[in-house]
């Protein structure tokens, strides 16, 4: 399938609080939960991201984070 644009980058490159509002407070990565990961975790295929925000925030965020 199609790769998510935020696949192999930074949380930090995603600009994600700037751009949608949302914030990223954990990552599922199979069996491991990362809270509150820094700046500089990578995101990786199938990772799960617990995202924080109003409604709206978090949708936009799903859309970047999807690549829609």
């Amino acid at each position: 399938g199609t790769r998510a644009p935020g696949v192999g980058l930074p949380i930090s490159e995603l600009g994600l609080r700037s751009r949608t509002g949302a914030s990223i407070v954990a990552i599922i990565r199979g069996e491991e939960t990362v809270i509150s990961p820094r700046s500089d975790f990578t995101l990786q295929g199938g990772d799960v991201a617990v995202l924080v925000g109003s409604g709206a925030a978090v949708g936009e965020a799903v859309k970047l984070l999807r690549g829609a």
